[in-house]
């Protein structure tokens, strides 16, 4: 298989938490020829930070970056390091136990789509601009999502676990499901999940982010990718093993950007807006 390397990057407040999810990652079926966290040397979000590095696990490079390019850190830096290198780079997020064979799994997607992106989970749901018209897709066939609602085995197993926890007292995590009823091209990537992506995929504009897509860097990375003709695939399917990775605390706490806010607006708004840019600007998403 190709070889890949794993690019990642962290906030001062999740650094305690941080070994969990490297640990993951280093212990991929197909191991990565390199790990490398990424961390800024100001965040804009801290500036009361100290300085002081995390503690990370053996195997596991600490970059020091200039710039603070917010979420897209985790990617960004390595396009740079790497440019021009005939690499994947899988990044991810920092707050995710990720399944022993998730590098894997993306990396057969890659073999069977050497020109997209390929992903663990996708957005389909980025509206037109003109609301009375269809959307018009590009790139065919479509992923399509497993809902939470419609996935019976996931919700019977749910049930399950909450008599489970009537009876003995205790609270069980929620358990893992598939995401993807049909692999196929999406509107964007989501990096939670995991994505894997090769230098070449984008131009020099990827790294100057305006201030309305900061907080969304799937959106902002999805569309430079799509705009350069990499568009997302999403693997997996009804009869694939599921890719959901298991979220730690920082998943959901203050931290977490789906629960910030950023200058008055909302992420979902920021999405939006980032989706609108690529559409007026580049005629995509269309």
């Amino acid at each position: 298989m190709q070889n890949y390397i794993v690019s990642l990057s962290s906030i001062p407040p999740r650094f305690p938490e941080l070994a969990r999810s490297l640990d993951s990652l280093l212990a991929q079926s197909v191991p990565p020829e390199r790990v490398i966290l990424y961390l800024s040397q100001n965040y804009a979000r801290f500036p009361d930070w100290d300085g002081q590095l995390p503690e990370v696990p053996k195997g596991v490079e600490i970059r020091i970056v200039d710039e603070d390019y917010g979420p897209a850190t985790k990617l960004l830096p390595a396009l740079r390091e790497f440019a021009g290198q005939d690499i994947d780079i899988l990044f991810c997020d920092d707050d995710q136990i990720y399944q022993p064979y998730l590098a894997e799994d993306l990396l057969k997607g890659r073999a069977d789509h050497p020109d997209a992106c390929i992903a663990a989970s996708g957005m389909q749901d980025y509206p037109p601009l003109d609301p009375n018209q269809r959307r018009v897709f590009s790139h065919r066939p479509r992923m399509k999502h497993l809902w939470k609602k419609t996935n019976i085995r996931f919700l019977l197993h749910l049930f399950g676990l909450y008599l489970l926890g009537k009876v003995t007292g205790k609270t069980y995590p929620e358990p893992l499901r598939r995401k993807v009823l049909r692999a196929g091209y999406a509107d964007g990537f989501e990096g939670w999940m995991g994505v894997l992506v090769r230098p070449g995929f984008f131009s020099e504009e990827v790294f100057d982010i305006p201030d309305f897509a900061r907080p969304v860097d799937d959106v902002w990375l999805s569309g430079q990718a799509t705009r350069m003709g990499h568009p997302p695939w999403v693997v997996g399917g009804l009869f694939e093993r599921p890719l959901m990775p298991l979220s730690t605390e920082n998943h959901d706490n203050e931290t977490a950007l789906h629960r910030s806010v950023f200058a008055g607006v909302h992420r979902s708004q920021s999405n939006i807006d980032t989706a609108r840019y690529f559409q007026k600007t580049f005629g995509i998403w269309g």
